[in-house]
């Protein structure tokens, strides 16, 4: 991550994640609204219409024209193709199963946040939720990573957004895949299955 950022974290907890809590646990996933049908509704009528045309023009092209035509629909297929997964990509977390409950998950999420020297923070609302906030990326406007862990019974989720971008699908960035990873590596090396429900570290 780049360098965390240092004001007041709880300003940018919204509501809406405490809202879909219990969604996002059961389905690894944000819930996908009508602000993301409006658009994907806008798309799917797009091919609807240009896919015909472009089909019928390269059946009755020749030469040129028609591998120009059977380019264009490559290049739409691979753009709406890339845009699908980049919105699957924003709208997932990553599942890391472990062996423990909440209680035990927060304390070593907490512990692992600790070992790799981060900032974060706790939503006041609901403990199981952390978040780490890059500084801001944008020299224009306000435009910041956030990451998204969230504890669980037997998992502990993880996601990746960038706010301040509301015209594209900004999809999660390489250090959020990386983090992951490393939160998974290192719940298999640190973690050794308790017979309580408190959590056993091995020291580095």
């Amino acid at each position: 991550m780049k360098q965390l950022f240092s004001g007041n974290p709880q300003s940018e907890w919204g509501n809406k994640i405490i809202k879909d809590l219990v969604f996002i646990k059961r389905k690894g996933r944000y819930p996908i609204t009508y602000k993301v049908y409006s658009p994907l509704g806008s798309v799917f009528l797009l091919l609807t219409i240009s896919f015909p045309v472009l089909i019928n023009g390269i059946s009755n092209a020749n030469g040129m024209a028609k591998f120009a035509l059977a380019g264009m629909l490559f290049c739409m297929f691979v753009g709406v193709s890339t845009s699908l997964y980049q919105l699957f990509q924003v709208f997932s977390f990553r599942k890391i199963q472990t062996a423990f409950h909440l209680q035990a998950n927060q304390d070593m999420l907490k512990k692992f946040l600790q070992s790799q020297h981060l900032a974060f923070t706790q939503h006041p609302d609901a403990p199981e939720v952390f978040m780490i906030l890059s500084k801001n990326l944008s020299m224009r406007g306000d435009f910041r990573e956030v990451m998204i862990f969230i504890t669980d019974d037997k998992q502990i989720l993880v996601n990746s957004h960038f706010s301040g971008n509301k015209l594209f699908i900004t999809p999660p960035s390489k250090h959020y895949k990386q983090m992951a990873n490393r939160l998974r590596e290192w719940v298999k090396i640190h973690a050794t299955a308790p017979t309580s429900q408190s959590v056993t570290l091995t020291q580095n």
